[in-house]
């Protein structure tokens, strides 16, 4: 289908049609790429698990209670001559400054250890018994006072933490220093570390992109034809992208917008090569440009339309999670991919017709994977294809093998790979107060039972303190805040809240009793990945067995075809895993990690295969045997596969320059797995599989 609708685009006049409009789309969008950054900056409610019980407290706090969009920033002074802090004539007036400061239109409040120091807080320290702001151990040293504001979307809060840092001395601060902190401070030094991540990654990858290609294809024109291709369709795609979030069909953030970028440019630049490449190849054999594009375009459509079809349908799949920053990626990404397929089938071929052969300037056509290289690994294959296979599975069952040694939660303090104030408070808080202070639990509780629901958290391990905070504008429902006597960004953390809960629960006796808040939040967000993991890994194995099945007319195949990258997709698990603990020094591993690099490793390590296998198929429908049907495949398309694996991978490893942990742990295990794809599983397993079973690959047929 793809390829018939590439040969109605290089008509005389269709091929001019097609690039003007192409273009003139690409025009009339670009304006939409930086307001789809815009909402991507806006991360305040991503990292939620649809309908779990944290989710319920943020969105009624939102919608109930007074204080529901508030955003508190947690305030630690030290002083760097060890004097005792309260009633310190410097803190009182870094303490009225902020309360002063212009830049805070919509500070409410901030409350000290004596009350507040100015603005009403209600509930800031608790109105009740609040734990005291001043260390026991540390009394000369530490005090803690909490600001609250009135905005909680990421640009404010990032705005106002910005002022109070530029009002307060900062950790640098002598002879008293200051660290803001809190959610607040951790919301805005994740909207820094994200902020600007969409153009560095494109000026990354772009350069990457080129470089390989020129290494490839030796013409600087060809590339930059070939890069054009997949910026006007990632141009197009993000002005897509943004109308559906600005309709409300999805969200969007800056983990999906940067995932987004190494998505498109790296499997549209896979699909440029094919096309390319088996375009090259024609030429050698015809003079009429048009004949070889239209050839090409033909024998190229079905291995990118599977291609792209068992991408999309993966990414689709991802529509069904739970967790929110995980379900937006599943539209976002799919329309990403299928505006990239239809760029390449139309836009590149009718771009390469205009240009004829002048697009290979100024080296000459020859055919790809021609050389004595690929002739040499077919004959390995040819030799020794069971050797091949047990050291090829050898090699991937001992990378696996690292999945055995465990890795830790990666907690939000460590999410960074540059220690930012907001963690460097936190630690500081952790050593010297209650860990807990610094991100209560939120608890709602109805008015009725809400005395029993705090005294009930009061007397449970695990808890340092619970205070009544505030009502709901109708009444029913009251809200409590919870201190908990360890880190609250922890694992240890996260494991006490289903007994919190089951605690709360029990002393409301049927009436409302809900736990959220960012320890909450977190313990949700696992059980939902793990959940997630249980419905997804299924469908997305069984979409890409079906797809395979389609277009290679046999089960034979597509099984060891998903086996392989099964085994590949374990190996980078595990290798990476060593790697991150013995190497890098970082024993734990984002939560995210396994299912995204799963998603990404199968459904694009089965397109080098894809392309291998039909034409492997192609050579076995002209009358050659299997056995010499891979051979033939195998030498003819190994250059450019490879190269497309290469550049896929490095596009990946592109994240690996962004700050995020998360974000580099993604780049480092899908690039290294995609490695293995391209120079061990395609290259050598999965050709040696094929020639082992012969006739039998394509059984039932």
């Amino acid at each position: 289908m793809l390829g018939r609708i590439a040969v109605l685009a290089l008509g005389r006049r269709a091929r001019w049609v097609t690039v003007g409009a192409w273009l003139a789309l690409a025009v009339a969008l670009a304006g939409l790429q930086p307001k789809l950054q815009a909402r991507a900056a806006d991360e305040s409610k991503t990292f939620l698990t649809r309908g779990a019980d944290s989710t319920r407290v943020s969105d009624l706090l939102d919608e109930r209670f007074p204080e529901g969009r508030d955003s508190t920033a947690v305030i630690a002074y030290v002083s760097r001559r060890g004097q005792v802090l309260l009633h310190s004539r410097e803190m009182d007036a870094h303490n009225q400054a902020l309360c002063a400061d212009r830049a805070l239109p919509a500070l409410k409040g901030v409350g000290g250890p004596d009350g507040p120091v100015c603005g009403e807080l209600g509930h800031v320290l608790g109105p009740e018994t609040p734990p005291s702001p001043i260390s026991d151990d540390f009394p000369e040293s530490t005090l803690l006072v909490t600001a609250i504001n009135g905005r909680d979307d990421t640009d404010s809060v990032a705005h106002d933490v910005a002022a109070m840092r530029a009002t307060l001395p900062g950790p640098a601060g002598n002879p008293l220093a200051s660290y803001v902190t809190g959610p607040a401070g951790f919301d805005a030094d994740r909207s820094a570390a994200v902020e600007g991540i969409d153009g560095k990654l494109l000026a990354i990858t772009m350069a990457m992109v080129v470089a390989l290609m020129l290494l490839t294809y030796r013409s600087p024109l060809i590339a930059g034809v070939m890069l054009g291709v997949v910026a006007i369709a990632y141009v197009i795609a993000t002005g897509a992208i943004y109308g559906l979030v600005a309709a409300g069909a999805t969200s969007v953030s800056g983990q999906s917008t940067a995932i987004l970028i190494v998505l498109m440019f790296g499997a549209g630049t896979d699909y440029c090569l094919l096309i390319v490449s088996r375009y090259r190849d024609e030429l050698r054999g015809v003079d009429d440009v048009d004949a070889a594009l239209a050839r090409a375009a033909r024998r190229t459509g079905p291995a990118i339309l599977a291609s792209g079809a068992i991408v999309v349908a993966s990414m689709l799949v991802l529509g069904l999670a739970g967790f929110r920053a995980t379900r937006e990626m599943g539209p976002i990404l799919a329309l990403g991919i299928v505006v990239m397929m239809a760029c390449g089938v139309t836009l590149l071929p009718a771009t390469l017709a205009v240009l004829g052969r002048r697009a290979f300037w100024p080296a000459r056509p020859r055919a790809e994977g021609s050389g004595r290289g690929w002739a040499r690994v077919a004959q390995l294959v040819e030799r020794r294809p069971r050797l091949l296979v047990a050291v090829s599975i050898a090699l991937l069952a001992a990378g696996a093998l690292g999945n055995l040694e465990g890795r830790g939660y990666l907690d939000l303090s460590e999410q960074y790979r540059t220690k930012p104030e907001a963690v460097a408070g936190q630690e500081l808080i952790r050593r010297r107060f209650p860990a807990g202070r610094v991100a209560p639990l939120d608890v709602l509780a109805s008015s009725e039972v809400n005395i029993e629901v705090r005294d009930a958290l009061r007397r449970t391990p695990g808890i340092s303190s619970a205070d009544t905070d505030s009502q709901s504008r109708d009444g029913t429902l009251v809200s409590l805040e919870a201190l908990l006597d360890v880190d609250p960004f922890s694992k240890r953390a996260m494991d006490l809240i289903p007994r919190l809960r089951e605690v709360a629960r029990r002393a409301a006796g049927g009436h409302v009793a809900l736990i959220g808040g960012i320890t909450a939040e977190n313990h949700d967000n696992l059980e939902a990945l793990r959940t997630d993991a249980k419905l997804i890994v299924p469908l997305v194995l069984g979409l890409i067995f079906v797809v395979l099945v389609l277009l290679l007319r046999a089960i034979v195949a597509p099984l060891y075809v998903i086996a392989t990258v099964l085994l590949s997709f374990a190996f980078a698990l595990g290798a990476s895993s060593l790697v991150f603990t013995h190497v890098f020094g970082q024993p734990d591993s984002d939560p995210n990690l396994p299912i995204f690099a799963f998603i990404f490793l199968v459904a694009l390590g089965v397109d080098d295969i894809i392309f291998l296998l039909t034409r492997v198929r192609e050579e076995h429908r002209r009358g050659l045997s299997t056995h010499d049907a891979v051979l033939a495949g195998l030498r003819s398309t190994g250059g450019v596969i490879t190269s497309a694996g290469l550049i896929l991978a490095g596009t990946f490893a592109a994240l690996m320059a962004l700050d995020l942990e998360a974000l580099f742990q993604v780049g480092f295990t899908v690039g290294l797995g995609l490695l293995v794809d391209a120079f061990l599983v395609r290259t050598f397993l999965v050709p040696s599989l094929a020639v082992m079973l012969g006739e039998r690959n394509w059984w039932p047929a």
